[in-house]
């Protein structure tokens, strides 16, 4: 009797458990792709982000990818690099970041240096600091506003791409130092104008951008990871990656599950063990 009672609670407990969530959507996000400065006149990817193409092409789950500026260390550098690029089987995005060449230049390649679409409910949102020494205003601040209100008040969530990190600040978030501080305003308006707008939205808002991870923490005799970070505040959510360094070189992969939660993977570039970093936690 007790076995039968025993076999009836095992079955009981099975048929009411959850089913297990599934991942809708999975996109990739590399930051720094050309990686170390170092050697002058190089005009190829990062070789250990580009050894991790059979990996992202592996994942049948990951759509597309973003490429989060500093692509290449020279604009006569992408024939090469795109050349380069072709290798990977899913479609990409890039952010233009202050290597990646001038603005007419850039757009005859990927089109408007700011754009949106829309995936699986999401919105998903590429920004061109490099317009405004950055800051986002004039008519790309018009074209923000805009797709926030149309497309993301019933968006599930909210992604926006970048390469320089417009929220750092001496008094906020100030580790990671971002690689390079070129044409940076004195005050940037991120947190006066624009941060209050992703606030009011009420869903969550992920932020990403790439000019870290140049250098290694040793190299630049930090205490302190710069190749990397996570940070939570209310809805919106802060994430730095980038490559180049050659000890902690990183890019992200997120998993967007059906029950709309989201998982941020840090992928280590320099190890067979891709999750060697850990998890990319605030």
């Amino acid at each position: 009797m007790n076995y039968f009672l025993a076999l009836f609670t095992v079955i009981l407990l099975f048929s009411c458990s959850e089913p297990e969530k599934k991942i809708k959507q999975s996109f990739f996000v590399a930051g720094h792709a050309y990686g170390k400065p170092a050697p002058t006149g190089k005009k190829e990817l990062y070789p250990p982000f580009k050894e991790k193409f059979q990996f992202l092409n592996n994942n049948k789950n990951i759509t597309f990818g973003v490429l989060l500026g500093d692509v290449v260390r020279y604009p006569n550098s992408w024939p090469n690099v795109l050349k380069e690029l072709e290798e990977l089987r899913m479609p990409y995005y890039v952010a233009r970041g202050n290597h990646d060449g001038p603005l007419e230049s850039f757009e005859k390649m990927f089109g408007k240096s700011y754009k949106k679409f829309v995936e699986n409910n999401n919105l998903f949102i590429v920004l061109d600091p490099n317009l405004s020494e950055w800051n986002i205003s004039g008519e790309q601040l018009k074209f923000l506003k805009e797709a926030l209100k149309k497309e993301g008040r019933n968006a599930d969530h909210i992604f926006i791409f970048m390469h320089q990190l417009i929220w750092w600040s001496h008094n906020k978030f100030s580790e990671p130092k971002p690689n390079w501080q070129q044409n940076r305003a004195e005050t940037p308006n991120y947190w006066s104008a624009i941060e209050p707008i992703f606030e009011e939205m009420k869903v969550p808002v992920y932020l990403f951008a790439g000019d870290v991870g140049a250098f290694s923490k040793e190299y630049k005799k930090k205490d302190h990871i710069i190749e990397y970070a996570c940070f939570q505040e209310k809805n919106i959510t802060y994430v730095a990656t980038g490559m180049g360094g050659g000890v902690r070189d990183n890019m992200v992969i997120v998993d967007v599950y059906d029950d709309k939660s989201v998982n941020i993977n840090l992928i280590d570039l320099n190890k067979d063990g891709i999750h060697s970093l850990g998890k990319l936690v605030d």
